[in-house]
């Protein structure tokens, strides 16, 4: 899912009181008599509602039905509901990872990102800032900043996806003054400032706010957040904002009422900032290196740090969706040994290499070979090409009816590829 935040303008409520139905012509002319409009058809005043009210009935019990015939069906016929996760034939949807893209927004421009992801239950977390500097690729071009410039929100979430290996299933865009608003919910935060953040104006040059520690409300934090000193470079800006995160989730953690410090949602930022501040958490700045020796210089990632993102980006989000514009086969994994910790390892495994939708149990355990089915004719290379990663043969098990792509089946030959 995608969230977006905006400042707000200085719009007035109009009451009706401020209405004025006196005619702007002058006083002379006489007011046309205003006309009722025709009462609607007797269709769209009731037929129509009714109508569309059995629809919403009738689409929830087509998807209910329907849920329930891929999960609980073989070759077409629907079987036994197996309840118990360790039983064989058990499935189940796979949950992904909860995954969030913050895009930090200044007088239009990108000034920071953030790639966040939690434990399920709200029991932690791990948080990546990210230089809006960075080169889009990681390796040329265009910067982070520069895409967002061009493409938006859009060009940001494909870059950054495909960095890290995986998608997101949220999406906030806000600025420095709902940004603002946001952290005033948990001030004062205690904040150190390692560096005077400077002013400079027509008037001259000035300390906006000396280093030091000091109390922040939501506003100004928000705006250290923001800033950056003239010809400071964003990696600077970037620490600076990993502080600001640091200080948050510590005024977040020892407030009195934890929902109002962080709204009472379930969806959005709300739960990232609850686990975060309560569970265990890690915050991380991505180690991208300048590509020159300019003045303000743009950021890539050399071998050193392309390792280090495939590696948190593992630990971080272990069952992903995949990045925006990567196409990759559906896939229902079952686990044909009987050994919990083996499937878990392929689950990681196969969720890498695939968009993982059912996960579960074979019918029957001890099963010796790991195969990779294909459902429909048309899968068979797909197919193909994950047996070739995976170590795994290829079988054919047409049934169109199927909701995925490929099955795979682990067996006891299954290795790590």
């Amino acid at each position: 899912m995608s969230t977006r935040v905006g400042e707000t303008g200085g719009e007035k409520e109009i009451e009706l009181g401020d209405l004025d139905e006196r005619p702007t012509a002058s006083s002379g002319r006489r007011r046309k008599r205003r006309v009722p409009a025709p009462k609607a058809n007797l269709f769209w005043r009731f037929v129509f509602p009714i109508l569309l009210a059995g629809l919403a009935v009738a689409s929830f019990q087509l998807w209910r039905t329907g849920t329930k015939a891929v999960l609980n069906s073989t070759d077409g016929t629907v079987v036994e509901v197996v309840s118990d996760p360790d039983a064989p034939g058990y499935q189940a949807f796979a949950v992904p990872t909860p995954t969030m893209l913050t895009l930090h927004i200044d007088d239009g421009e990108l000034v920071g990102v953030t790639v966040l992801a939690r434990t399920l239950l709200e029991g932690g977390g791990q948080l990546v800032l990210v230089s809006s500097d960075l080169a889009a690729d990681g390796a040329s071009g265009p910067t982070l900043a520069d895409v967002y410039a061009d493409e938006g929100r859009v060009g940001v979430e494909r870059s950054v996806g495909m960095l890290f290996g995986f998608g997101f299933l949220e999406i906030l865009e806000i600025d420095t003054v709902s940004f603002g608003r946001l952290l005033e919910l948990a001030e004062p935060i205690a904040f150190n400032l390692l560096d005077d953040l400077i002013s400079t104006d027509a008037d001259g040059t000035e300390v906006w706010l000396e280093r030091g520690g000091t109390l922040l409300d939501g506003e100004t934090a928000a705006d250290v957040y923001r800033w950056r000193n003239p010809s400071e470079v964003d990696a600077n800006r970037n620490e600076r904002q990993a502080d600001v995160w640091e200080s948050w989730l510590a005024s977040i953690a020892a407030a009195d009422d934890l929902v109002a410090a962080t709204l009472p949602f379930d969806d959005g930022l709300s739960p990232y900032l609850r686990a975060l501040a309560t569970g265990q958490s890690d915050i991380q700045l991505l180690p991208a290196v300048p590509s020159d020796a300019g003045s303000v210089p743009t950021y890539v990632l050399d071998d050193n740090a392309t390792a280090w993102l495939a590696e948190i980006a593992d630990r971080m989000v272990p069952l992903p969706i995949p990045a925006p514009g990567v196409d990759v086969a559906t896939v229902r994994l079952l686990d044909g040994i009987g050994d919990p910790a083996l499937a878990a390892e392929a689950r990681g495994v196969v969720a890498r290499l695939s968009e993982l939708v059912i996960v579960g149990n074979a019918t029957e355990f001890g099963l010796a070979t790991t195969t990779v089915s294909y459902h429909d004719e048309a899968n068979a290379p797909l197919a193909e090409a994950l047996a070739t990663q995976l170590g795994a043969e290829v079988a054919a098990d047409l049934r169109p009816d199927e909701p995925v792509d490929l099955t795979v089946t682990i067996g006891t030959d299954w290795e790590i590829p």
